[in-house]
């Protein structure tokens, strides 16, 4: 039944559509389908992990329950990215076991385009842009960090899938999920 509803939404956008061109009809049924396909996978997924708590307009925490980081919150000014625009990011999170080295995985989407799939070395990451160093031990960790966000940014939907682990042994410091439109 879950399945039937953005179906059901996709032929009723078809038809209150009409005004627009071919193109840009299945443009933006394709694009709404998508997000609500991806939501209900998001749903099911995280209803595995244990959590889906909102963090920010734009970001949720979809970590397992027993992951080395509790993320408290991450604070996004402003509220909703714009082009050209700087973000200004801070979080608060609980270290629950220590951290001698990490990796994370991002991956950002456009639609269906893939336009990042990367990993970073987390130690590395803390050095160069929060003057910090591995190894991280337990307890509470804060940072802040600015983002530039640049002008050429097509118009639409993004979204970004981060995911860390503590390379030692593989174990998942947490998973956040984002989705922007600019």
């Amino acid at each position: 039944m879950k399945l039937l509803a953005p179906v059901l939404f996709t032929l009723g956008a078809l038809h209150t559509c009409a005004g627009l061109s071919l193109g840009d009809r299945v443009q933006l049924v394709v694009q709404e389908a998508s997000g609500m396909f991806v939501d209900l996978l998001d749903q099911r997924m995280s209803d595995d992990m244990g959590k889906n708590h909102t963090l920010n307009p734009v970001m949720r925490d979809v970590s397992h329950t027993d992951d080395i980081l509790d993320i408290k919150y991450v604070d996004i000014d402003p509220e909703a990215p714009k082009r050209s625009t700087p973000i200004h990011l801070t979080a608060l999170a609980h270290v629950k076991e220590r951290i001698d080295k990490a990796t994370a995985n991002v991956k950002v989407k456009y639609g269906f385009l893939t336009l990042l799939n990367r990993n970073y070395d987390l130690c590395e990451e803390l050095k160069s842009n929060l003057n910090r160093t591995c190894p991280v031990d337990e307890g509470p960790i804060e940072f802040a960090v600015d983002v530039d966000v640049p002008g050429f940014i097509p118009p639409g939907w993004f979204h970004l899938e981060a995911t860390a682990w503590r390379d030692s042994d593989e174990k998942q410091l947490g998973r956040i999920l984002a989705d922007v439109k600019f």
